[in-house]
């Protein structure tokens, strides 16, 4: 049963990594909900992918690595500073 913790944070860890990587890769530009979801949700139809998406945006806010105001979603300056470095 642990096993199965673990591997379903895991997978959150994943998204939220994705979710980070992708906004800061397109930094400047200011991203919406509805445009990560369309370009990071597997499938559109399936509201659990569509749930992953917002779920890590949320857990990334409460973390201070994202910003969200309404729909925009941009990196803190905390996330920006942390993206030059080596990690892993």
């Amino acid at each position: 049963m642990q096993a199965e913790g673990t591997s379903e944070r895991s997978r959150a860890d994943r998204k939220e990594e994705a979710v980070l990587q992708h906004i800061l890769d397109w930094q400047p530009t200011i991203l919406r909900m509805d445009d990560l979801v369309r370009e990071l949700a597997k499938d559109l139809d399936d509201f659990d992918s569509r749930d992953e998406v917002e779920q890590a945006v949320q857990h990334l806010v409460r973390l201070g690595l994202l910003y969200r105001q309404g729909e925009c979603i941009l990196p803190t300056p905390a996330a920006v500073y942390v993206q030059g470095w080596e990690l892993g």
